[in-house]
């Protein structure tokens, strides 16, 4: 598969994008982002109505895409029309200079469809991201995962990320 095969530009509908999500995310894939905003219940246990909330998540989101204030973004990845993988990024950061800040974007779902693992897509989808965001003056990329997730930290880690934190959580009530 070529680099011209695959197509980053075409964005899937909202139910495309939460049919892929809950058929390709495992409990592996559940970190603390998904215990906060409610994905999941538990660590290792996802929320029973996740379709729903992937659908109104990505429905708001393709819906704002076109206004420039929105901070929020979806990137999908084909083999013609079929897709392979979706990504959900947050930008952040002072784009005015106030807080001298450098302006930052969260990578806070990247899912690559099983099948396609190994052949490159990910790679080449993570390019294709960082350098949409480098043309936009975005100075970071953070994400964050799962910490049963072994595979995509070996590969977060081949393409250049680190470590910085590492987030704990206690449960407080019954």
């Amino acid at each position: 598969m070529t680099q011209d095969e695959l197509n980053f530009s075409r964005l899937a509908t909202a139910d495309d994008i939460a049919d892929f999500f809950c058929a390709n995310a495992n409990a592996d894939y559940i970190s603390h982002s998904e215990l906060q905003g409610g994905r999941a219940l538990a660590p290792g246990v996802w929320n029973p109505d996740l379709r729903r909330l992937i659908f109104d998540q990505a429905n708001a989101i393709l819906k704002a895409q076109g206004d420039a204030s929105c901070t929020a973004k979806i990137y999908c990845v084909y083999l013609q029309h079929r897709l392979l993988g979706v990504a959900f990024l947050s930008l952040s950061g002072d784009t005015n200079g106030v807080f001298n800040t450098k302006r930052f974007a969260v990578l806070e779902d990247i899912i690559i469809s099983p099948d396609a693992r190994g052949m490159r897509v990910g790679k080449r989808f993570l390019d294709f991201i960082i350098e949409n965001l480098k043309v936009s003056d975005v100075h970071r990329l953070f994400l964050e995962s799962g910490i049963t997730n072994h595979k995509a930290h070996d590969f977060f880690e081949r393409e250049g990320f680190q470590q910085t934190s590492v987030v704990m959580m206690r449960e407080l009530a019954n």
